[in-house]
Formats: structure tokens, sequence, C-alpha cells
């Protein structure tokens, strides 16, 4: 299902009115390329969302396996 993460997620952005890239993509947050995404981001975005996933996702209706492989690989090291 496109999206079901921002449908699931109670805490979802996209529903405070921040812009999601996977969203906006028309993707899943499992399924979104985050990596390669957040690196092109100022140094306080990466932070912010690499905040939000660290602690928001695992808790989330919409946590997945490749999610969960994503942040360990990729979101807890520095992006710059």
């Amino acid at each position: 299902m496109s999206n079901e993460c921002s449908q699931l997620n109670s805490e979802c952005l996209q529903k405070k009115g921040n812009p999601c890239p996977a969203y906006e993509s028309n993707k899943n947050c499992w399924e979104y390329d985050w990596f390669t995404s957040l690196k092109q981001l100022p140094k306080d975005e990466q932070e912010k969302w690499k905040s939000f996933m660290l602690e928001k996702c695992p808790n989330c209706a919409a946590y997945r396996e490749p999610m969960k492989e994503m942040i360990q690989r990729n979101l807890k090291v520095t992006f710059i």
C-alpha cells in the first residue's frame, strides 16, 4: 500500500505539515533511499531527521525490517 507509513504513523511529520521526501515520492518509509536524500540536506536538517527516525521509527506501526536495517546501517553514522 502506498504511503502506508503516513497512514499508520500518528507521529508522521507529513501530518504535522512538514515535508516528507518518502511521502512526496509516493513511497513508504522503508522503500525510500533516506541516506542519499539526507546527506544532501544541511547538517541541522540531517540531525532533525536522524533524531526523529532513531526515536520514533522503532515504535511505529509501519516499522519494517528494511527500515530497521537502513537505520542501523546509515543513520547511526554521520552524513557529512
